[in-house]
Formats: structure tokens, sequence, C-alpha cells
């Protein structure tokens, strides 16, 4: 029997792209690989404002950097804590755990950076830089590291089909790289971004910085601009889709000066106005966390990162479908595998994580 909530997502969808006025065209020359360029604003989108429950409290809270949701739990990343990742249950909000303890050990890890686990696994790889993978069972680091090695250098590495890595990171002939299955460096994907050619193409690729997830097959892959509201969706080979909006800024930025081996110092100018700053993923759905304030408000405010209210969600051919908005200052958000949660961390005015129930229309499958 078809899923109510599937089917009715899928009605939904059908309407909304009938209707919607975004833009396809013929992508620019930069882009040869990529069939479709969507162009959207946000009044062209349906808002839905949401009420959230407090999740997680200070109490088991110290400086949280990240979230992921599992299947049957939510790991929340604090990179200044003794031991990194803390576990709670995903129904309850209970405490479960703090595990993953800061060092050099086989089962330590010296700086948690991301936690990228696929959608709906309570496992998955621990990046820790530099350029270092440590498997994570859902309990405790196993021992089990990738280091990747070879040409660039990697940001945000995932696991993708066919157990090889992809990253977003500093890559002199295209936007990600790819590895192998025991960290080799292997070839990059996709086209780089248009440049000035009188800049460093290592800075510019820092101005572009992406954050990347995949879907639970590891066979597609979105890549979130942080200083910008590009939003790029590739397969393990190619560029499938490049969506831009709401706002069409592109990163100010200029280089400092030079390290003793050439590598550009670079500066991300106050102007830039910030664009996805987290990302959750279905394998119906992509939730992008958007900010739309400017790096020089942010630092005004203090704050450890950019902050969001508005989370943009679209399919995994590009298309926006709505807007969640949330509590505003929200820093990172994870979703639960069937779309029904969104978490979001706030460290203001106490650290916390508040939990928003999403529309029925945003959720594959019922809990």
């Amino acid at each position: 029997m078809l899923n109510t909530n599937v089917s009715n997502l899928s009605l939904t969808l059908l309407t909304i792209l009938a209707v919607l006025p975004i833009g396809c065209t013929e992508p620019p020359s930069f882009y040869p690989s990529n069939p479709f360029l969507i162009e959207f604003s946000v009044d062209t989108l349906m808002t839905h404002e949401l009420q959230g429950e407090l999740f997680i409290g200070d109490d088991s809270l110290g400086m949280p950097t990240d979230i992921t949701v599992g299947e049957r739990f939510v790991f929340i990343g604090d990179p200044y804590a003794d031991q990194a990742i803390t576990i709670f249950d995903h129904k309850t909000g209970d405490f479960i755990a703090h595990t993953a303890p800061k060092g050099i050990g086989a089962n330590e890890i010296p700086q948690l950076a991301s936690m990228n686990f696929k959608p709906g696994y309570d496992s998955g790889w621990i990046y820790a830089h530099p350029g270092i993978l440590k498997f994570f069972d859902g309990v405790s680091l196993t021992g089990e590291t990738i280091r990747l090695t070879g040409q660039g250098s990697p940001i945000d590495p995932v696991l993708v089909a066919e157990d090889s890595i992809v990253s977003s990171g500093i890559y002199e002939t295209g936007r990600l790289g790819l590895y192998s299955p025991t960290g080799e460096f292997v070839k990059t994907l996709g086209q780089l971004l248009p440049e000035d050619p009188s800049i460093a193409m290592a800075s510019h690729q820092y101005a572009y910085e992406a954050i990347l997830k995949t879907n639970s097959t590891g066979t597609k892959i979105v890549a979130a601009s942080v200083n910008t509201d590009r939003i790029e969706i590739f397969d393990t080979s190619k560029l499938m889709h490049l969506v831009r909006g709401p706002d069409f800024n592109e990163p100010e930025f200029s280089i400092l000066d030079y390290d003793d081996n050439g590598n550009p110092h670079t500066f991300i100018e106050p102007a830039t106005i910030q664009g996805y700053v987290s990302v959750a993923v279905t394998d119906q759905l992509i939730f992008a966390l958007y900010s739309g304030k400017s790096r020089g408000w942010v630092r005004s405010e203090g704050y450890f990162s950019p902050p969001g209210h508005s989370v943009i969600v679209f399919t995994w051919t590009g298309a926006p479908v709505g807007i969640l908005e949330i509590e505003e200052g929200a820093l990172h958000i994870g979703v639960s595998q069937n779309g029904q949660y969104i978490y979001a961390i706030y460290r203001r005015p106490i650290p916390k994580v508040v939990r928003y129930e999403t529309p029925t229309r945003y959720q594959s499958a019922n809990s």
C-alpha cells in the first residue's frame, strides 16, 4: 500500500513545481554538465512557522557545535569537551552517555570537525583534522581509521557508494575531491567555480566552502555553500543540479598575505552574506538552514558561528518546496530519518536543543 504521506508529498511537489515561477535555464558555461540551473526567491515558497519544544537542556550540554540524528539516538558533538560526543535517546531526549575521549590514541579523537552519518544510521565516520576519519559504532570509537592523502585539502568528507569518500575542500582541478576506500586521492568532481584569474584558486575555494551530506545509499551528495546561497547536488561522478537563491550574493574576500609555501591567507570580508550554515537530509528531502546575515553582523553579535531561523527544504532534484521557520539563533540542525522532526542547536541564552515537528507533507513515513 502506498504510504499516505509519500503520496501527499509527491502530489504537493508536483503542484508546487507546476505553479511556482522557478527559473530553469541552460547552465552557465562553467557548469557544462549541469542540466538545469534553478533559481528561486522566498516569496514563491509556502512558509510554515514551527513551534518547538525543549528536547535537551543545558545540564547535559557544554559548547555544542554539531548534531546528527540516527535511528535510535541523537548525537551532539562538542570539540571543546573532554569527550567529544554526547548521546541522547532520539524520542525522549534522555541522556545516554558521553563518549569519544579527546586525545591522539586509536580510540580517541584529537579534534572533532564533523559527524557525517548517513540518514537513519547510529554509526558512521567522524572527521578529525587534518585529514583523519575515525569510525564510530554508535557507542564508541572503534580504532578504525582512514587517512586522506594526495592532492587537495579536505574540509568536510562524507562516505559515498562503494565505500569511496567525497570531500569539499581546497582542490585545484574541481569542486570536490574523490578518494578511494583506503583514503588515496583519485580525482575531482565538478567544474571549478568561476573565479578571477588574478586570485589564487585556494582562496576562491576557501571562500566557497561547502557542507556535504549524502542520502542513505551514498549515491547523492548535496554541497551547501556557507558564504553564499548556492546548493549543488552531485551523484558520485558529476554535478546534477545547481540551485541559487534566495539572495544571489557572492562572497567578498581578499588575500592578506602568503605563507612560506606560497599558500594564501584568505580574509572573508564582513559584508559577505552568510548562506547555508547547516544541512540535514532524508532520502527524500534536503533541509538547509539559511542565515542571510552578514559576517560583520555575526561578529558584532558575538556568535560563535552564523545563526539562522529559516530552514529551506529542497528535493534531491533541486526543487525548493517550502520554508520552515524556527526560533531565531539556530546554529546547526539535524532531522529524523522520516523527516518528522527537526532538531536545532542553540547556545543563547543557554545551550539547548529544541525539537520541531514538521508538517505532514515533509514526512516520508508515519512515526
